[in-house]
């Protein structure tokens, strides 16, 4: 841990491969970036959610935009960056190849090949090799290696050892108890006001996602859970189906208003998420 450079920049992204594509001359199960989420601890012990994107227009492909607007956030600084499993580098990759095959005029395109290159090592299935002098530090990783509790139930998914990792440190459970998200004076945040990420209930603190509103109002609690599992292959179920449904129904400009807030909530809580997980281990190192 003491060798990751101040500012720490977590980032997480929302992503789909569909069997039709949302957009057209693109292939079926190609890769679609929509959505990012992008938090920053400073050295001073500072955290802010310093930034976010997501598509909402229909028809447009966005994973050039959303390649601009991350690279936008991370380029005034050559802190660590983190993630939580291969997916960001995997689909980094995956828009690298993107942009190298892609015959049309993209005046950028050097600079965001190279801006990917920074932060991410080449998978297997690349032509090139590569490894950046920035490459992602994957806090998954950090906490298979180096991190266990029972209240997992043996997974490493954000989302049980969030909690896990809440009731097994004080110093959080002080810090979050307290109305400090999005409070002025205190944590800043783009979509929450005067937020309380840790309640305690029968002496446990409340699993953060739990305190989040519903995705979707027209879908059954057990559906909802589906969507929302903590298998590998679904993870992220809940946010993909939104845009798709985004992309594709017909739907009142309040219900895609409502769809909006939720995912930027979402998203934002998994780097939210993240940034907790470092000061628990952080904690526990003290």
């Amino acid at each position: 841990m003491e060798s990751w450079v101040f500012p720490l920049h977590f980032i997480d992204f929302e992503t789909t491969m569909v069997a039709i594509p949302f957009h057209a001359g693109l292939h079926p199960y190609e890769g679609v970036a929509f959505q990012f989420s992008h938090h920053i601890v400073h050295e001073d012990g500072t955290v802010e959610h310093a930034g976010e994107y997501l598509n909402t227009e229909r028809g447009v492909f966005p994973n050039y935009e959303f390649i601009r607007a991350l690279k936008g956030q991370l380029d005034h600084d050559q802190g660590s960056v983190f993630r939580y499993s291969n997916h960001e580098n995997t689909f980094l990759n995956l828009i690298y190849q993107q942009l190298t095959s892609d015959t049309g005029s993209i005046p950028d395109r050097a600079q965001l090949l190279s801006f990917i290159k920074t932060i991410t090592h080449a998978t297997g299935k690349s032509p090139e090799q590569w490894s950046g002098e920035r490459d992602m530090v994957d806090l998954w990783e950090v906490v298979k290696r180096y991190y266990y509790d029972p209240a997992t139930k043996g997974s490493n998914s954000i989302k049980q050892v969030l909690p896990a990792i809440l009731n097994s440190s004080t110093l959080l459970q002080e810090k979050y108890s307290k109305p400090i998200y999005g409070a002025k004076g205190g944590i800043r945040s783009t979509n929450f006001k005067d937020w309380q990420w840790v309640k305690i209930k029968d002496g446990k603190a409340t699993d953060p996602y739990k305190l989040l509103p519903r995705m979707f109002q027209d879908v059954s609690e057990k559906d909802l859970e589906i969507l929302s599992s903590d298998d590998e292959l679904r993870e992220g179920g809940a946010a993909l189906t939104a845009y798709a449904r985004m992309q594709f129904e017909e739907m009142s400009d309040y219900e895609r208003s409502e769809i909006q807030k939720a995912l930027l909530k979402y998203c934002e809580l998994d780097t939210m998420a993240m940034v907790m997980i470092w000061e628990g281990l952080k904690d526990l190192c003290r």
